[in-house]
């Protein structure tokens, strides 16, 4: 009787793998099952007939911060039928579990090293026939796609606004002499370059200000306290505070910007998000309001809500107009709640973390701009829904007990904001189990492998 030999199990395939294995396409296991069984799915449930053609894939990138933002691009993308190709800095992010993703590809590090990202979309340019449009999910994709701008013509679609609008929006300073060019109503903001600047600054200034770095991760360098460095603002409330703080930077370079602070809490901060077409017309607008974020008060929102405000879009398609941006932009806008005014804080040429929340409640935009970039035919209108929610689950935990410590927020609302019906989650999914199922064991395995270095410690060779 013969026995037939077991099969070996396979193992992941690395193909266009270089020596140095800083570029691979990972390929594991549950990825071959997806390619037979999730994507036929995905693509004839999705709005796209099954007579049309498949979309041309997308290009999501994921760097290191922010796994929430391009997860949220993906299943954007997904809804309307879009196969997804991940790029990641990382091995695995959340967004390469998700079922829309057809392929992860792992070029480490490209946000400080641009020329391997270059490689991985000049690959898929050739092994596509033609360039595909690429997504960037936060500030450090976005900046190392400006840099390879040039490099990028014919090799993948742009997507965005111009190079140099690009720095011109993520650098404070250079942003504060665009809104006086264009009469944007920002608030006062200066930059010092040295400590004497700052000294005499410090007199003039109207406390409580805010301090914020000049370029996103600018404050991210050794020496610099990492609690410091992570933070998008910092409140000060005298002179001295301000000296204290700008002597702990200046060994590494005064990258900062001080910003007069617009009163009112996080309730009072609202964004609009806009799809531009080519000539810089806005062509839909939608607006969130901020419930709480993460660090409080001065971190990304964590909690918001789809509302509707025709007033304050108004009042941003008039500046979008002016700017003649492209893309997908979103606008942070603050109300002083004394002169009921709007400022805004900055603005993004990008997606904002939020995507799915939007493509849920009726404003799809990183599916109206791959559709206009593709030549397919636009996404039908639907109308606005307000009242759906976005949710970070363990940050807007940790917000709502600082906030509930400090007496800002009452128990029993900030619960019932938590079990809110209509909320979208940032890694829950029912239909899109993936990405929750691998950050879950991601963590467990942490926690093992922290609770396995501490038993060592205690018990092993070198144990006291």
């Amino acid at each position: 009787m013969h026995r037939r030999a077991p099969v070996p199990r396979r193992r992941p395939r690395f193909r266009g793998t270089t020596p140095d294995r800083t570029t691979a396409t990972i390929t594991p296991y549950f990825f071959h099952f997806k390619r037979q069984l999730v994507r036929p799915a995905m693509i004839s449930s999705s709005p796209t007939s099954s007579s049309s053609p498949a979309p041309l894939p997308a290009v999501v990138l994921a760097c290191r911060g922010a796994p929430g933002a391009d997860l949220n691009l993906v299943r954007a993308l997904g809804r309307d039928g879009v196969p997804v190709i991940v790029v990641g800095e990382y091995p695995f992010p959340p967004s390469g579990y998700s079922r829309h993703c057809i392929e992860f590809i792992c070029a480490r590090d490209f946000t400080l090293h641009p020329q391997r990202l270059l490689k991985v979309l000049r690959e898929l340019r050739m092994r596509h026939g033609q360039a595909l449009p690429v997504f960037a999910s936060a500030d450090p994709d976005l900046r190392v796609m400006a840099e390879l701008h040039a490099e990028l013509v014919g090799t993948a679609l742009w997507l965005s606004s111009s190079p140099d609008m690009i720095a011109r929006l993520q650098d404070q300073r250079r942003f504060a002499e665009l809104a006086r060019q264009h009469d944007l109503p920002v608030p006062a903001l200066h930059a010092p370059r040295t400590l004497e600047e700052v000294e005499a600054l410090g007199r003039t200034l109207a406390y409580p200000v805010l301090v914020k770095p000049a370029r996103a991760g600018c404050w991210h360098r050794p020496g610099i306290d990492p609690a410091l460095s992570r933070c998008r603002a910092v409140q000060v409330e005298d002179a001295q505070a301000l000296m204290r703080l700008c002597c702990q930077l200046a060994p590494h370079g005064l990258e900062l910007v001080i910003q007069d602070r617009v009163p009112g809490d996080v309730d009072q901060q609202w964004t609009v998000h806009a799809c531009i077409a080519r000539g810089g017309t806005p062509v839909a607008l939608a607006t969130t309001r901020t419930l709480r974020n993460w660090p409080a008060d001065f971190g990304p929102a964590c909690h918001l809500e789809t509302v509707a405000m025709p007033a304050l879009e108004a009042e941003a398609r008039a500046m979008l107009q002016r700017l003649k941006l492209r893309g997908m932009v979103s606008m942070n806008f603050r109300r002083d709640p004394h002169t009921g005014r709007m400022w805004l804080l900055e603005i993004n040429p990008r997606a904002s973390g939020a995507s799915l929340l939007l493509a849920r409640a009726g404003l799809n935009l990183p599916a109206r701009v791959h559709r206009e970039v593709c030549g397919r035919p636009p996404l039908p209108e639907t109308p606005w829904r307000t009242g759906l929610r976005y949710r970070h689950g363990r940050a807007d935990l940790r917000a709502f007990l600082v906030r509930r410590r400090q007496g800002r927020e009452p128990l029993l609302r900030g619960l019932l904001s938590m079990l809110h019906p209509r909320t979208v989650f940032r890694a829950f999914d029912p239909a899109d189990m993936g990405p929750p199922v691998q950050m879950t064991l991601d963590w467990l395995l942490g926690k093992l492998r922290g609770s396995g270095r501490w038993v060592w410690s205690r018990l092993g060779p070198g144990a006291a």
